[in-house]
């Protein structure tokens, strides 16, 4: 029998406690929990919590890792570059990430989210559950329970989630005089609530009150009372910039509630063509049609089927016992090195925790910058973006003992790295794949960038931080940028426009969509490409208050982290060759 060592969840019973609850559930007396010294695989809900792991365990064990994102956006947590080199298996939720991993060239395996049928079903008596929680009888409601600030800070609203898209249909709607009423619950829902009040839009908000503190213990909302919240809901509204998931679209399908949904995650799985949205106007549009003629009826027993058929408990227990019966084979298959002694391997990861509590993971001390000046444009201007960054941070970028080599254009005529010493590699598109080191990790301006790499055969290990001008005013009545289908190397002259306040219209077959998100849209032909653009020049306005970009305080976060990956991993040679 194998022997499982099933990494932590979140620890508030929410999303990631109830996937490892689910998974151990599926795999049930198959398989035998154990300490990861012990263990043959190391089995993570979540991929970041590998990182609590000794690395000299993962090295030689079997390790499968969930992505609770697709990996176009879990390329900017730049720990995500350890995963990837010690993830064995990933396991994908939903075809949109499934097909990421792919074109990323990692492994993968397509396990579906899903949700528990006894947990969430139809309630047919909607009058009951309206007075039960105080919800006008005659309205129009429309729910969302997803968290709406970016952790703690209860003030800004969560870029994910893009609240002020909720926002914004909702008050477009009170406008026309259509009788909505927003239902919110759950933890840290203070912008939300804010903000309806603010645009004079009705709405119910189902939980503790708690002021200006955080409320994310106290407002978690059980499983029997989300269901209850749904089946009350005349539409679930999903605004979201990306997914994983969301869970709630399988919730709102499985209670027989129309959904409308940004297009992503698994919301592509399950949805029907017309709950799927692009802008707000759109989204005003189709809820509109619905208050008048219900027209997202009939979308209901198709999304329905959809989940019962590939989204519930059970599914998901056929596909991991289904992948364990495999895994034997792929275990024997897997080149790796000889696995140490138990007693061993126990002293490693128990010397591993106890540095880790008394020596926290810490950035480099000491770094220097390679970079050829007066070559490509692009790239001195990224590097000095860099160097100034690294000076307010307190870090002297000319060190001649550096922890870390930080490399631009690398000189034609010398070897830039130093002995012992990892090395980082920044690109722009117009850098050639020959000055790019093979044994660097790659910092790119975007995923189209990263996804060039891997259309020239180059393996290296990336991470997505764009160096991002912050400071440009917004462009008032601007007009769009087109990136054509044929412009591979445009992520700079994305970014631009998009730091402008300039939306974007880019193919729908590239990876813009990570970087532009809300503040564009894509085009698939080029006879469409006309309506997009008349519709972003239309709708300007709009779509520039969905724009967002990295600002300073972001990318120096961001940039504290990557410095810190040597640290982190303990041992260098396992991030960078």
């Amino acid at each position: 029998m194998l022997k499982v060592h099933f990494t932590a969840g979140d620890g508030k019973g929410w999303a990631l406690d109830e996937d490892l609850r689910q998974i151990k559930a599926s795999l049930g007396s198959a398989v035998q929990t154990s300490g990861p010294a012990k263990a043959d695989i190391i089995h993570a809900a979540y991929w970041g919590n590998l990182l609590q792991v000794a690395p000299s365990i993962l090295r030689e064990r079997y390790v499968i890792a969930h992505a609770d994102n697709p990996p176009f956006y879990s390329l900017k947590q730049v720990e995500f570059g350890l995963g990837c080199q010690w993830v064995d298996l990933w396991v994908a939720r939903s075809r949109e990430a499934h097909s990421q991993f792919s074109k990323l060239g990692l492994p993968v395996v397509h396990i579906p989210y899903s949700i528990d049928p006894e947990l969430f079903f139809p309630i047919p008596n909607k009058a009951e559950l309206r007075q039960k929680y105080g919800l006008p009888a005659d309205a129009y409601i429309i729910a969302n329970f997803h968290r709406d600030a970016e952790g703690s800070d209860l003030h800004t609203p969560k870029f994910q989630k893009a609240p002020e898209l909720f926002v914004i249909i909702l008050k477009a709607l009170i406008e026309k005089g259509l009788p909505v009423h927003a239902l919110i619950a759950g933890p840290r829902r203070h912008w939300m609530r804010n903000q309806l009040k603010l645009n004079g839009i009705p709405f119910s908000f189902i939980g503790k009150d708690t002021g200006e503190r955080d409320d994310f213990g106290a407002n978690i909302l059980d499983r029997p009372t989300l269901n209850e919240l749904t089946n009350a809901a005349d539409l679930y509204l999903i605004p979201s910039r990306w997914e994983g998931g969301p869970q709630s679209v399988m919730e709102a399908a499985a209670c027989k509630i129309p959904v409308l949904s940004t297009p992503l995650g698994v919301g592509l799985d399950i949805l029907e063509p017309k709950s799927l949205f692009r802008s707000a106007t759109e989204a005003v549009d189709c809820i509109a049609s619905d208050i008048h003629d219900r027209t997202l009826r009939d979308t209901i027993e198709p999304q329905f089927a959809r989940w019962e058929a590939n989204h519930t408990t059970a599914r998901m227990a056929d596909g991991l016992r289904a992948l364990y019966e495999e895994l034997p084979e792929k275990m024997r298959a897997r080149p790796g090195p000889t696995r140490s002694h138990p007693i061993k391997a126990q002293t490693q990861s128990l010397a591993f925790r106890l540095l880790n509590r008394w020596d926290p993971p810490a950035p480099a001390r000491s770094v220097r910058i390679i970079h050829q000046k007066g070559v490509i444009d692009s790239m001195d201007q990224l590097i000095k973006r860099l160097s100034d960054l690294l000076l307010e941070m307190g870090l002297n970028p000319d060190s001649d003992h550096p922890d870390l080599i930080l490399i631009g254009n690398p000189p034609e005529s010398s070897q830039p790295f130093l002995p012992g010493a990892p090395a980082i590699q920044w690109i722009t598109p117009e850098l050639p794949a020959s000055r790019i080191l093979p044994g660097a990790l790659i910092v790119a301006p975007s995923v189209q960038d990263v996804m060039e790499l891997r259309n020239r055969g180059l393996p290296n290990p990336s991470v997505v931080l764009p160096l991002v001008e912050s400071s440009p005013a917004f462009v008032e009545n601007p007009d769009p940028i087109r990136i054509e289908t044929s412009d591979t190397n445009a992520s700079l002259r994305v970014w631009d426009a998009l730091a402008r306040g300039i939306p974007v219209a880019y193919p729908s077959d590239s990876a813009y969509g990570e970087q532009v998100f809300l503040g564009g849209l894509p085009y698939s032909t080029a006879t469409g490409v006309d309506n997009i653009m008349g519709q972003l020049r239309s709708e300007a306005s709009t779509f520039q208050r969905l724009i967002r970009i990295p600002n300073k305080e972001e990318t120096s976060a961001m940039l504290y982290r990557l410095l810190r990956l040597p640290s982190l991993a303990r041992t260098p040679s396992l991030v960078f060759s």
